[in-house]
């Protein structure tokens, strides 16, 4: 039976991961793509492992799988809400540059 409830819970996990590919292509802007990407890859992933521990049963297996899952569900938002940071900072630095190159051509 927990098999069935495992193989169930990990197809859903794969749907949403699918899903969120194409929210990915959808979007055209950079930040929205980022949201939806790691949205969903974290809960498509939290929702294949644990697929994965029901199937299997309480082992070792079970443990480090959780563990991993633990270290996924901790790291993924932080890197991607670092990627956005560094994204902003950059296009933040192109505006200036544009803003100084537009600045500097006036004064000729």
């Amino acid at each position: 039976m927990l098999e069935v409830v495992g193989d169930v819970v990990m197809i859903l996990g794969a749907a949403l991961v699918l899903l969120g590919l194409v929210g990915v292509l959808r979007f055209k802007d950079f930040t929205l793509q980022l949201l939806a990407g790691s949205k969903t890859d974290t809960v498509g992933f939290f929702a294949i492992v644990l697929g994965l521990c029901l199937r299997s049963g309480f082992t070792w297996f079970t443990a480090k799988a959780l563990l991993i899952l633990a270290v996924v569900v901790v790291a993924n938002p932080v890197v991607a809400s670092a990627i956005a940071a560094g994204h902003a900072r950059q296009q933040a630095r192109v505006e200036q540059d544009r803003t100084d190159r537009t600045a500097g051509e006036g004064e000729d």
